[in-house]
């Protein structure tokens, strides 16, 4: 299978790539403009913290939090400390697996060195630990650009090679997250699949122990940075398997290699038990969920729709050069099947895997980065169809290299797009993703478009309603009593019209809505503006009484905001009109409710009149 010929083209696109990914790294930043290297921050830090806490402060437990916090208030490296829960022993459990932190710890080591012989801090975050992982980062990528040429230059010509390594790393988001974003899993793990592909091709060629115990170790560490890389295992267990009589040579050829197939299997287990050792000793459990619960698996791929084809994080949508990948299955299934059913069965398990996280668009990123690391494998099929194209002739061959160029240059232009701010992270949508197509710079009417921000923590005003249009959804005068409950209503002071709502422990809560989504709203999202005059017959600050607003999913709240009346410096004996805005998050699920209402806490008595709900949608 493998190309005789002068590999020069390949070589040249190698080098280009690498070197513009470097230069790209060392001289661009993501977001910080006053700290180029502020790599280790936010998952990267949870994936990072198990260094300084091993050789720095030689508290993996965590057991001393001041170190911590120190590290917290000096860096900023995260907003809330979410890297590490305390466990049922007592000791912090770190919430991401120690196989990142591997493959970081060389270049930490080089950093730690360089610290003290420059003057910095060695506390495992100044400059020389920043500037080491990124350097130990572009290391990773450019042995895994080798290693993927090094695969397809196995199965495909030259040229092929040169322009599928173009497509994989110029025409998807691993330029992003190599050139950007380079300290986060996805970059690793491409290289050991990388790694885990060819060493499966040099067995399977030449069964030696050296490929064998190098497949065990890397398959381990894969699982140890993410466990749904057990996936890559696939590849192995299947490579040159088609029918029946391949299945019966890959049998007989792991019968007569049994001992290598065995240490595979037992360094892969070994590897992983170092994670197992770790929860044993901190949480006291040899199989511990680091992430408390807050997260699950969802069988079977309930989200695969939206991963594949939204305006949020669609796959397909922001790297649509895979759509040639998944027609090139047909070629690779034609011409080389002894691999197709490795590759396609890994690209489907790892799929649907991302597919079943309730997360499923993976936080900020450019496009689904969770499937970053299955391009190796993708692109075999893709490489695949490369090599159709070349073969046709005419304008059918220039009309499709043509595509594959002006896809390129989309998603390198998409890619500008989202480092200046003018792609979002997680809020994208159809609205938006149209309005900023093609634009440089995007405008305020631009940003209505955008999903809800996910800063629960801070009281929202929509300040410009001009954009909007606004309806009453609910409207409560309490002019028609409840001749059962006759004495939670006030007669002789109100706001408007004869009567008022008295609340108190008798009448905790108020009337209001509880609306499913998909009743009120078409839109992505809208504002809610509640709004009522409250009196107080005793001092503001003794009725502890609220304005709610809330979401609700199956009967668990989220997104809850409540106005605390007693803490906004309101007159007692008078009528006070009191208002929250409140802005929706997203609803992954349309049927979730709405849900806002008075909410009286204390014993002291307290009157509302004229309890407004109103709407507020976006214009298109």
């Amino acid at each position: 299978m493998k190309d005789k010929s002068p590999q020069r083209i390949s070589l040249a696109i190698f080098c280009l790539l690498a070197l513009v990914i470097i230069f790209t790294r060392l001289l661009f930043n993501r977001f910080d403009t006053h700290n180029i290297f502020a790599i280790i921050s936010w998952d990267v830090f949870g994936y990072y913290l198990y260094l300084p806490a091993i050789f720095i402060h030689h508290d993996l437990g965590i057991t001393n939090f001041a170190w911590v916090q120190q590290i917290l208030d000096t860096y900023n490296p995260t907003i809330g400390f979410y890297q590490a829960y305390m466990g049922p022993a007592g000791d912090y459990v770190m919430k991401y697996p120690v196989g990142l932190a591997i493959m970081y710890s060389p270049f930490f080591i080089i950093g730690h060195i360089a610290a003290h012989l420059t003057g910095y801090s060695p506390d495992g975050f100044t400059f020389p630990y920043q500037l080491s992982i990124a350097i130990g980062g572009l290391v990773y990528t450019v042995t895994g650009i080798w290693f993927l040429r090094k695969i397809l230059l196995y199965f495909f010509t030259d040229g092929v090679a040169a322009i599928t390594m173009i497509l994989i790393v110029a025409g998807t988001n691993y330029f992003q997250l190599t050139a950007f974003d380079g300290a986060m899993p996805h970059n690793y793990l491409f290289t050991l699949f990388t790694l885990i592909v060819w060493f499966t091709i040099r067995w399977h060629a030449a069964p030696r122990w050296k490929q064998a115990i190098s497949l065990g170790l890397l398959c381990g560490l894969a699982v140890l940075i993410r466990p749904t890389a057990v996936v890559i295992v696939l590849v192995p267990l299947l490579w040159g398997v088609w029918g029946g009589v391949a299945w019966r040579e890959k049998i007989s050829l792991a019968g007569k290699h049994f001992a290598q197939v065995l240490a595979m299997a037992a360094l892969m287990l070994l590897v992983v038990g170092l994670q197992m050792l770790y929860w044993k000793i901190h949480s006291g459990s040899w199989i511990y969920y680091s992430y408390e619960k807050v997260e699950k698996l969802e069988f079977l791929a309930p989200y695969l729709q939206k991963v594949l084809f939204s305006y949020k994080k669609g796959w397909l949508l922001y790297t649509p050069v895979m759509i040639f990948a998944l027609v090139g299955f047909w070629p690779l299934a034609l011409k080389y099947r002894s691999i197709f059913v490795a590759v396609f069965l890994f690209f489907i398990a790892h799929l649907l895997i991302i597919a079943s996280w309730p997360t499923w668009w993976y936080g900020g990123s450019f496009g689904q980065r969770a499937m970053m690391e299955s391009y190796v494998l993708m692109a075999l099929p893709l490489g695949a169809m490369v090599q159709w194209i070349l073969r046709q002739v005419g304008i059918a061959r220039w009309s499709l290299l043509t595509g594959l160029f002006l896809l390129v240059m989309l998603n390198l232009f998409q890619t500008w797009q989202y480092m200046n701010y003018v792609l979002d992270p997680s809020r994208m949508t159809r609205a938006f993703y149209w309005a900023s197509f093609g634009k440089t710079s995007i405008t305020n009417a631009d940003r209505l478009y955008l999903e809800p921000s996910d800063n629960n923590s801070e009281r929202e005003f929509l300040s410009d309603t001009a954009n909007y249009t606004s309806r009453v959804i609910a409207f409560y005068d309490f002019e028609q009593p409840d001749q059962a409950n006759p004495g939670n209503f006030c007669r002789d002071t109100a706001y408007a019209g004869s009567y008022s709502l008295r609340m108190s422990r008798k009448q905790e809560f108020s009337p209001g809505i509880n609306l499913a989504y998909k009743d009120l709203s078409k839109k992505d999202f809208v504002w809610v503006r509640a709004s009522g005059w409250v009196y107080f017959t005793c001092k503001p600050e003794e009725a502890l009484c609220g304005l709610a607003i809330t979401c609700n999913h199956h009967g668990k709240g989220y997104k809850y905001r409540l106005l605390e009346l007693e803490k906004e410096n309101l007159k007692p004996g008078v009528w006070n009109r009191v208002t929250m805005d409140y802005m929706t998050p997203f609803f992954e699920d349309k049927s979730n409710t709405l849900q806002s209402y008075f909410w009286c806490r204390g014993d002291k008595e307290i009157l509302v009149d004229d309890f407004e709900i109103r709407l507020f949608e976006p214009n298109e």
